[in-house]
Formats: structure tokens, sequence, C-alpha cells
């Protein structure tokens, strides 16, 4: 026989297994025949339903190999579990293969509901439940809510890449079974959603879980009930209060003035890559090019890491793997300045723990140098890992933002000329990058928490907007507000991280100075520990850039921080001002060169529509009164 003219047969037949598991009993069904009609069990501590769509189940004939855009377009087996219990379940979804199987499971796709399609081979081995199998394997796991619903849809072909010299493919069966594995705890059941795979909020001692309410007020959330929402874009958050001595119960209202800091829990995820951003000039015209960025959120424990590298691959996104952690807690404004009673107050170029505080409306810490805002950030909470903000941390926060988990908008400008964390201004801005205070971009300065005329504070729901999901569970003040200094530095041509340009601009970091000529001593070629300088900390802790002498060459980028992803990119001119822009928002995108090493993000309250989520710009790393920092925990 002709092996091009040979026929891959597959057989799948998948029955329906349900364990459940309530404290040290064990009981299981298995259901031998084809399932037609709705099976219900019943507990003593609860009660579940189980359907299946007539005519889904998954058989697949003489079939042939399939690519995934195919085979995402097959019906699907389609099962719905109900929780009719006020209990929430923690479920588990397994394939496991029958011992009569023998077709290699490297050679099928799986698709679980939008999930990316999967090699069945790639996934988790579990524990077998089924007598006759012969190993098991991980679907998707997570929590299906009291008097709520969960449907599962499952796709399953072979994969696309056969070909007919793949001999051990042809003439083979595959046998499985689906089940179901789950478990309730009356009290100590703790609330994880399921399109996380396994990322939700790393809890610790010192962080307290809250809910935010319509008005801002602010809650201890009860960890074993919803408290978070992704699928909703509902982001979890915590604070640190003031004063630790102090317990709330469940649900209580923790007092604004019992709060230090506030953090956003952005969970560990893959991205589609949308652009290679391989831009090395300018393009000649402006484009539009905003999009929703696909996200599958995974676990570093149970899935491979993504590492992608070209358009339409996907990426693990390199802010948690640097860390090899499920996710970040991300400050949730900028660091303000704890004691600050002006504007000016919190322009303090020191290192001092006890002045951070990351709340509403109070002043942000500018006027500090790179340097000490990473020892601030560092030393705050060192048993949590903080760290200063990296620029592939503010990319990883922006990607998820135009998600369909995020607010999928540009997120409205922070226009409080006073630098108070949390505002929004009351109109988009429609002109700009000049600084003026036009018609078409009004900021102006207020007193802590009081609202102007065009900027508003964040106990005002018209705030919302400026929030990174369009509700109070965001990331604020990554739109205007100050520029804020990430840990992102260009290399010098010997590829070790510079300190700044010269002897007067520079980090406060030990390192070359690649532009000692506007310096006062132009003859200085390094920023060194007898300067006062203090040494780089661990890689991690900052993105290092490939040198250039360009702040167009947006080639430099690193997939995942939200630059040269941004493009193309082109001059647009507002008055007398001509500045680049990328496509996504037209936000102003130069990029760190020898005069300007450093990264900066987001603008400063003036600029109008230069400000915005993807805006960046190349810095000089020394203190400025218009720029302030970031602290995130990798804990």
């Amino acid at each position: 026989m002709n092996k091009k003219n040979k026929i891959i047969y597959l057989s799948i037949s998948i029955f329906l297994l349900l364990v459940f598991i309530v404290g040290s009993t064990f009981a299981y069904w298995e259901f031998k025949k084809v399932q037609t009609n709705s099976n219900m069990i019943v507990s003593g501590c609860f009660d579940l339903t189980f359907e299946e769509e007539e005519d889904s189940s998954i058989h697949l004939s003489n079939t042939y190999p399939m690519l995934d855009n195919d085979g995402s377009k097959l019906k699907p087996y389609v099962v719905r579990v109900t929780n009719t219990c006020n209990n929430d379940l923690t479920y588990q979804l397994n394939l496991e293969v029958l011992k009569e199987s023998d077709l290699r499971t490297d050679y099928l796709k799986v698709k679980v509901g939008e999930e990316e399609a999967f090699l069945l081979s790639s996934k988790d081995k579990t524990d077998i439940t089924i007598k006759n199998a012969k190993e098991a394997y991980l679907l998707e796991n997570g929590v299906i809510l009291g008097n709520s619903t969960k449907d599962f849809e499952i796709r399953m072909w072979l994969k696309g890449e056969l070909t007919a010299d793949d001999e051990d493919s042809m003439n083979k069966v595959f046998t499985s079974k689906l089940s179901i594995i789950g478990s309730i705890n009356h009290y100590s059941g703790r609330y994880t959603e399921g399109i996380l795979n396994g990322t939700d909020p790393v809890l610790s001692e010192e962080l307290i879980p809250v809910t935010i309410g319509q008005d801002g007020k602010v809650y201890k959330a009860d960890i074993n009930r919803e408290w978070y929402k992704y699928e909703d874009k509902i982001w979890a958050n915590e604070v640190i209060l003031e004063d630790e001595s102090i317990t709330y119960q469940n649900n209580e209202e923790i007092p604004e003035d019992n709060i230090e800091s506030y953090f956003v829990w952005i969970p560990r995820y893959r991205y589609q890559i949308f652009n290679d951003g391989l831009y090395y000039e300018l393009s000649n015209q402006v484009e539009n090019r905003e999009q929703e960025i696909q996200i599958v959120f995974e676990s570093k424990e149970r899935n491979q890491v993504s590492d992608g590298k070209r358009k339409g691959d996907w990426l693990t996104h390199p802010a948690f793997t640097s860390f090899d952690v499920n996710g970040l807690w991300v400050g949730k404004f900028e660091t303000g300045y704890k004691g600050a009673t002006t504007t000016e107050g919190a322009q303090q170029n020191i290192v001092d723990t006890e002045k951070i505080q990351v709340r509403p409306n109070v002043y942000s810490w500018r006027g500090i140098n790179v340097a000490n805002a990473h020892l601030n950030s560092y030393n705050y909470k060192r048993w949590l890992d903080s760290h200063m903000m990296k620029n592939t941390e503010w990319g990883a926060v922006s990607y998820l933002s135009h998600s369909k988990y995020g607010s999928m908008a540009s997120v409205r400008i922070n226009n409080n000329g006073a630098y108070i964390t949390g505002y929004a201004a009351v109109n988009e801005p429609t002109c700009g990058y000049t600084g003026e205070n036009e018609e078409c971009n009004k900021y102006e300065a207020t007193n802590l928490g009081v609202d102007g005329t065009y900027t508003i504070n964040y106990n005002n729901q018209g705030s919302l907007v400026a929030s990174t999901t369009g509700n109070y569970s965001g990331v604020y003040d990554m739109s205007g507000g100050s520029w804020e200094y990430m840990m992102g530095v260009m290399a010098d041509k010997n590829g070790n991280p510079v300190s700044g340009s010269s002897d007067i601009i520079n980090s406060g970091f030990i390192g070359t100075l690649t532009n000692p000529s506007t310096g006062t001593n132009k003859s200085k070629i390094s920023w060194t520990n007898a300067d006062g300088g203090i040494p780089y900390p661990e890689s991690k802790y900052y993105d290092l850039y490939a040198y250039g002498e360009n702040d167009v060459n947006f080639g430099r980028r690193i997939l995942g921080d939200a630059t040269g992803e941004m493009g193309p990119f082109a001059n647009v001119t507002y008055g007398t001002r001509t500045r680049p822009v990328g496509a996504w928002y037209l936000d102003q995108s130069w990029f760190s060169n020898n005069t300007e090493p450093w990264f900066s993000r987001g603008e400063r309250c003036a600029p109008g529509v230069a400000a915005g989520l993807f805006t960046f710009a190349q810095a000089p790393g020394n203190a400025n009164g218009a720029v302030s920092y970031r602290i995130v925990l990798a804990n």
C-alpha cells in the first residue's frame, strides 16, 4: 500500500468519571453508557448535577491530521456541572488514557474552552482514578462557586504536523475517559478562580486581602469567598497597615488612615506576540494599531515556559520568569512621601523607608535619583522581595490592562498639577505635547483629596477611568501624575549597565558615564564608589538594553516591555512641538540612548495626549522634580 494513501484511524471514546472527596471519605461513580441524559449525584454535604449537550461526545474515526485553526472549529464535547449547594467546589478536570490505547499522546491536540490548543503530552501527569487507565493528564482545575455552573468545552484532533512518514500514527486507537475530581471544605477552602490556572494571589501575614466598594471604601476580604474575579476585570488587592496590631474581621471596613500601602496582584501569564517590535527608525505616517492582547494565565508549577520570539508566538511574560513567580504585587499608586504637606515637601533625594506610602490622595515622592529610589524600594519589605518597578513589569501591567481582563482603554491621565496620586482628568485630553494649559488639555493643582474643576480625586467615582480596569480594583497613575523612573537602563559598549551621561547627570549607580562632555569634569568616564556610587543589585532587579546612540532605535526593545511592540513610530506635531509617537493611542515614544540611558514611563500631568499607559521616554537617572517611582513585591 502506498504510504500517501494510508488512512490514519483514531477512535476516541470518552466517558465520565466523577470523584468527590469530602474529608476522609471516598466514593466514585462511573457512567458506562453514552451520556444522553442528565445524571444527578446527591451527597450529604452538597448537591451537584451533571449534564451534557445532546450528541456532543467526541468521536473521530478515519480521521486525518489537521491544523490548529481547523481543529479549533470542531464541534466541542460539552459538559455542564452545576453546584447546587452553598459550598464552593474545587475541581480537577483530567483526561485518563486507557490501557488499550496505542496512539502516542504527543500526536494529539486538545483544546479546553477558549484556551490555546496544546499537545496532550505537554500537560502535567496526575493520579490515575480509573481502574483500567495507564496514565492521566491534568487538563484544568479551579473552583465552582456555590450555586453556580461551570461549562466545559473540549475538542480533540490529530496534530497537523503529522505526515505519511509517521507510520506509528497509522491504524492506531486512542481510548480515554474524562474524569472530574471535586472536593469541598466547609470552612477552610480558600477561594481560587479557575481561569487563573493556579496563579491566584500569594498571601502573606503582612499583606491584608481586601475588597474595595463602589465608594472607594476598603473592607477586609473573606478569602474563602469570592474577593477577586479577573474574568469580570476585578483584580485582587491587598494592603499593608500603619498599625499592624489592629485586627479586622472579614468584611469589616479598614479606615483609610490605617492603610500605609495598597498593592494589586498581576497574575503570571503568557501573551501572544502581536508585533515583533523591530523598528530602527521613524516611519512616514502615524498609525493606530490598538488591539486586544491575547493572554492566558499559566502557573510555573503546571505549565512549561512559552518562549516565543515572533509575531503570533506565545511568550511567558518576562516580568514573571525573571523572578520565577506566579505573580507580582504592584504598587497601586506612585510611591508617596509620608508626612509631606506640600508638593515641594515630597521632593526628597534621600533613603528612608519609613517615608514610603502607596496611597491615593498623597503627594508623589519625586526629586529622587534612581539609585536612592532603588534602595528605598529594595529595603522597604525585603522579606517580600520588594524592589523598584522594572520596565518589563510596567509592560506586564499594561498588557493585562489591554486584554479582556482589563479596561481595554488608554487609561485617563492624572492631570493634577500638584502631583497628588490617584487623580483623573474630568475630560480626555485632545491635544498636548506642548505642556500648555489649553482648553483641550486642562490641568490644575488642588489640595489633598479635593476635586478641582478639571481634575477629580480617587474617591470620586469619576476617577475610575484612570484605573487599568475601569473600576477601583485596578492600578492608578499609569498615565500622567508624574514621570516614573524604571529599573531599565542601557548597557555600555562592553555590555555593562551604565550610571548616566556625566558627573552631574547620573543615577548614583556605579558605572560608565556615556557622555561626559555634558558635565563639569569632561575627562571623567565613570561614576565610582569614591564618588558615592552604589553597586548595581542582582541582574533580575533591572532590565538591561543594548547600547545605542539613537533615541528612535526601538529595535533594542525587550519583548513584553511595552516599548518597541507599540510601533510603528512616527512624528506628530502639536503647536510648535514635534515628537515621536507610537501606534497605540499616539503615546509619546523615545528610546534610551547614550545621552539619557534610563527609562521613564507614563509622562507627567501637563502634556495631555503625550501621557499614557504606553508612553515611554529616555531619562537621565538623576533627581528630577517631575519624576517618581513605583514599588513591586515578588514574594
